[in-house]
């Protein structure tokens, strides 16, 4: 693959860019102020609150209405007929 030399007009404008990028880094950036929520320790005012572990068993039994009847005809093939 040979590569050819680009146009004097081209380099001039890769040129500028550089040039011109190298600039925009060097602005100084604004300085951000952030701004500090004080959270109230919660651990000191409330009592400890115990939870207790959950024991119900969750149903794993399959509905009847999702369970595919194998005695049900299947589904017929569909036939085209081309024009």
């Amino acid at each position: 693959m040979n590569l050819r030399r680009p146009r004097n007009s081209t380099l001039i404008s890769i040129l500028i860019f550089v040039v011109s990028f190298g600039f925009w880094l060097g602005q100084p950036q604004p300085v951000k102020i952030y701004s500090y929520v004080t959270i109230p320790d919660v651990a000191k005012t409330d009592p400890a609150v115990t939870i207790a572990p959950d024991t119900t068993v969750p149903d794993t039994a399959v509905p009847s209405e999702t369970t595919i009847d194998p005695t049900a005809p299947t589904v017929p093939t569909e036939t085209t007929v081309l024009p």
